[in-house]
């Protein structure tokens, strides 16, 4: 099928050599939620099949048999330029039988959904002799004013789930979901959809053919953050009323990384003042972990120095074991501590690495039988002498981490319950800091 060709789907005469056309899909618009609606629609038109499963999803019954559609202009009517069109507020696209059916389709990002667009819309189809017909209305999130009985309404996030189910047997959908993706990276950098997103997490998919890239890790980040903030399983860990960090940086750099605050410590305070749950997404791996920075509060690193080695060994191993149910769910992960020693040449300059210790928690408590770990305690052992002895820049972390080439769970949105899970792990060591 030609781009843009695809009016009549079902059989029956062509329409008219200009009439009745969906605008040709090379031919782009100027306005973002323009381009955005353009690529659903030339997906719909393109692919008969599709259109005809999104139609039963919007309406809950099956379409006519011969439909048509065209995009910005009226049924019958030529093709008018963006401004025209945005002139006489037409639907941004109609889908009809050329007899009485019809379904309309307005979206929006970052304009307001209007009830009265939406009657004028269903007023002119009315007057055009179409007596059945659906009015969709598509945004970032459902609006506060009520929609009037014939209109139907879906979230961007939804029309991206809807295309992710139809993706494994249609082109069409797969395409559009790339472009949803792409767009999302690109349009907060532009100074457009500066809230909500258009897509939901799905998992991460970095490989060989789509290695990791700042742009989408900076997407990922901020969709399993979202997930993880209002995540129920956290509520009484994490303040969800305080997001991370103000703009996620890391052009450049091999990840990405945001964290939350923990629940009832202070939200006004410097977050590297206080242990804090974070996320990384890197080059090769997830993690989840909490951070203990180097300018904590003396009042928080007080009690482990209290603990004594003895006590701090039990302590990790509490951590550890809750550890274990989230290594079982995730094959391929696994617990780990680590420490490094810092410096800074400037305030704005990347960190220079002193020293830098990472090993697998289950050295000092041992493996299991799929994942044998030898033991070799004296790591854990001398993060603790370390941590006592703090004489420099010094942050501690612990947490799990999903390598992509071993931990294939990280490609499915299950992930952020182990993400989860892996912060409530490390819930003993937090209440011997909050004591």
């Amino acid at each position: 099928m030609l781009p843009g060709k695809v009016t009549n789907l079902g059989g029956g005469d062509s329409p008219g050599k200009d009439k009745n056309k969906l605008r040709n899909i090379f031919d782009q618009y100027s306005q973002h939620e323009n381009r955005l609606t353009h690529a659903l629609v030339s997906a719909l038109a393109e692919d008969p099949s599709l259109m005809r499963k999104f139609i039963r999803w919007i309406t809950g019954v099956a379409p006519p048999k011969r439909l048509s559609i065209v995009e910005q202009q009226l049924p019958g009517e030529y093709e008018l330029s963006e401004q025209e069109y945005e002139q006489r507020g037409l639907p941004d696209a109609w889908i009809h039988d050329d007899d009485e059916w019809s379904l309309l389709i307005e979206s929006k990002v970052s304009a307001k959904l209007s009830r009265n667009q939406l009657e004028r819309h269903y007023r002119t189809a009315k007057k055009r002799g179409f007596g059945q017909l659906t009015v969709l209305a598509i945004d970032i999130e459902k609006p506060s004013i009520k929609l009037p009985s014939y209109v139907a309404f879906r979230s961007w996030k939804e029309i991206y789930r809807w295309l992710s189910q139809q993706s494994i047997s249609s082109a069409w959908a797969k395409q559009t979901l790339r472009y949803m993706e792409i767009a999302e990276r690109k349009w907060p950098t532009e100074g457009y959809l500066k809230e909500g997103t258009l897509t939901e997490f799905s998992g991460l998919h970095f490989d060989e053919n789509s290695p990791y890239n700042y742009l989408e890790g900076k997407r990922l980040i901020r969709m399993v953050m979202g997930e993880l903030r209002y995540h129920p399983e956290l509520k009484a860990l994490v303040n969800s009323k305080v997001g991370g960090r103000d703009a996620i940086t890391g052009k450049g750099r091999t990840s990405v990384w945001d964290y939350l605050r923990l629940s009832g410590l202070d939200s006004n305070a410097s977050h590297t003042s206080q242990p804090h749950v974070s996320i990384s997404i890197g080059q090769d791996s997830l993690k989840a972990f909490l951070l203990i920075p180097n300018s904590m509060k003396p009042k928080y690193r007080k009690p482990i120095k209290e603990l004594g080695e003895e006590e701090f060994i039990k302590v990790i191993a509490e951590v550890n074991k809750n550890m274990r149910s989230v290594v079982r769910s995730a094959s391929g992960a696994y617990p780990y501590a680590s420490m490094n020693q810092r410096r800074f040449p400037s305030r704005a300059a990347k960190s220079i690495i002193d020293g830098s210790m990472i090993f697998d928690l289950r050295t000092a408590f041992g493996g299991s039988r799929d994942q044998p770990v030898k033991l070799q305690p004296q790591w854990l052992s001398a993060m603790y002498s370390i941590m006592e002895n703090k004489r420099s820049h010094m942050e501690f972390g612990v947490g799990v981490h999903f390598p992509y080439a071993y931990c294939k769970k990280v490609q499915s949105s299950s992930i952020v319950d182990s993400l989860a899970r892996s912060w409530l792990a490390c819930k003993p060591l937090i209440d011997v800091m909050l004591k």
